[in-house]
């Protein structure tokens, strides 16, 4: 089970799945077939921009939109005639993009375009045109797959025609880079909350194959993460580390031990990811993954369409499909926003209801029964473009940020 504490109040995060890996198949590591610019077809485990190797890890970019309008802020709730658009192969990428992310596991094909352009067919035949954002195009740091013939192969962004993504097939051994575990772990936080899930250390390192380097007084150091039991954060300039044997070291000048760390992610499968900065990083123990943790590629459905009902502060309520703050309508996309200067993603599928408390902050309930009071994001603020109604009858209704009080989200697959 992981846990979240929010000083007194304990929180559980389900980790378990009615898709449990039964195995080698069902491993969890991202995995598909890359198609080239020259006709090769390359499958295996892939590694993207380096801290992205599994289904449960995100693809961030920015998605855009084209021919729509975002909601007037006015007074008082009132209905519109512009439609609700789902992006398609074929739309055009204009100004109007908002910073997105998506989990590998709803992704069926990526096929890059112009530049750091990108269509992007998700499970169900939902596509959508992203681009930018640290996640596609020439800048991303890495792009690995471990091919079952050839081995490892680097690739670039301009190389790739085609990614089909698809579940691991039995039969493949990955090379010894590709054969590690993944990260996993409780983090403790100086604000006295514990994160226990999958980890991506300095945004960076995933694999317990993966190296923590260091400088140990005047000798160079360069542990292999499966040696690590425990990294405790020492001062913005040094870390203790405590190997599985028991031995301890101080170790620095590295952004992997001091405060040029790029932050610790923690992804917990059952609702999204939280970012802690080294600020509010304390210590993280590392140890073996519950098995219920891992979520195969088939353990992802297709998305659906957000449904709810929405409490204006007259007392007017409105049912029907929802796009909050104007531009997520679906549910693999995220709502963000910060909690004691750590950064929260969560999924909006996984959200029961949002409830404004003021102009700067709301209360976030999810369906396993978390709760967070969330500030610092357009999705949680007065900044927010409005949540607009589609209610059955086909009338669509913008209600302000000023006029919002609650909305309840119908529970999807």
């Amino acid at each position: 089970m992981g846990r979240i504490i929010l000083g007194a109040a304990v929180l559980t995060a389900c980790l378990l799945f009615a898709g449990t890996p039964a195995s080698w198949a069902d491993s969890g590591f991202l995995y598909g077939t890359i198609i080239t610019d020259n006709g090769d077809e390359l499958t295996g485990r892939i590694r993207w921009d380096k801290n992205e190797g599994s289904w449960d890890d995100y693809l961030d970019c920015n998605k855009n939109h084209q021919g729509r309008r975002t909601p007037s802020r006015s007074n008082r709730s009132r209905v519109s005639i512009f439609g609700i658009e789902v992006y398609s192969e074929g739309d055009g990428w204009g100004s109007n993009a908002t910073q997105s992310g998506l989990r590998f596991g709803y992704i069926d094909k990526i096929v890059p375009r112009s530049g750091s352009k990108a269509s992007i067919i998700l499970k169900g035949e939902q596509k959508y045109a992203f681009s930018g954002g640290s996640d596609l195009g020439s800048g991303i740091r890495e792009l690995l797959i471990d091919d079952a013939k050839e081995g490892v192969i680097e690739l670039d962004w301009d190389d790739i025609d085609e990614i089909r993504f698809h579940p691991e097939d039995g039969s493949y051994k990955p090379s010894r880079e590709f054969a590690g575990s993944r990260l996993y772990g409780v983090v403790e936080t100086e604000p006295g909350l514990e994160f226990e899930g999958f980890i991506q250390w300095d945004v960076d390192e995933i694999w317990s194959t993966d190296i923590l380097d260091g400088d140990q007084s005047s000798k160079s150091r360069k542990i292999p993460f499966d040696r690590i039991a425990k990294i405790e954060k020492l001062s913005s300039r040094a870390s203790r580390i405590t190997l599985s044997n028991g031995s301890t070291m101080k170790l620095s000048e590295s952004n992997d031990v001091n405060d040029e760390n790029r932050g610790i992610i923690i992804m917990i499968p059952d609702w999204g990811r939280v970012t802690v900065n080294w600020d509010e990083f304390e210590a993280v123990t590392f140890k073996p993954a519950p098995e219920n943790a891992v979520r195969a590629y088939d353990n992802f459905a297709a998305p659906w369409r957000l449904r709810g009902t929405v409490h204006t502060e007259y007392g007017d309520t409105y049912t029907g499909e929802i796009s909050w703050d104007a531009d997520e309508d679906f549910s693999w996309e995220v709502l963000d926003g910060e909690y004691r200067d750590m950064e929260f993603d969560i999924e909006l599928g996984y959200i029961k209801t949002i409830q404004k408390r003021n102009s700067s902050s709301s209360d976030v309930e999810l369906f396993s029964g978390d709760q967070f009071r969330l500030r610092g994001s357009n999705d949680v603020d007065d900044s927010n473009s409005g949540i607009i109604v589609t209610t059955d009858n086909g009338d669509e209704v913008e209600i302000d940020w000023e006029e919002f009080e609650k909305i309840e989200f119908e529970k999807g697959r």
